[in-house]
């Protein structure tokens, strides 16, 4: 599988699981396979969670990003090195949280 901790225990559940095939343990087949689907659901849930994090700060720095092009446009502010590169850090930021969320998103993908 890919190298990830998820992906890690996901395997770890899975050769305990066949190991306790092996055995003919079904109560222990039980067990793993309940665990291994509430690792699954806590997972799946922080991964939300996160999500929507990553969604509320990419919020946040486009309408920075707006609020930084009105005032220009208005002329309220003037175009200065530091707003140019403010400007620039928050695209480079915007790109960042993109890219981390569609990271989150094949991950579950994957898994699903």
């Amino acid at each position: 599988m890919m190298n990830h901790p998820k992906y890690a225990k996901i395997d770890d559940y899975l050769d305990l699981y066949l190991f306790a095939a092996k055995m003919n343990d079904h109560e222990w087949q039980k067990e793993i396979k309940n665990n291994l689907a509430a690792f699954l659901k806590e997972s799946s849930e922080r991964d939300r969670q996160r999500e929507s994090d990553l969604r509320v700060q990419l919020t946040y720095v486009n309408r920075r990003i707006l609020g930084l092009y009105q005032q220009l446009r208005q002329r309220n502010v003037q175009l200065t090195e530091g707003i140019t590169n403010e400007l620039y850090a928050l695209k480079q930021r915007r790109m960042e949280l993109e890219a981390e969320i569609e990271k989150l998103r094949e991950q579950n993908r994957r898994i699903s």
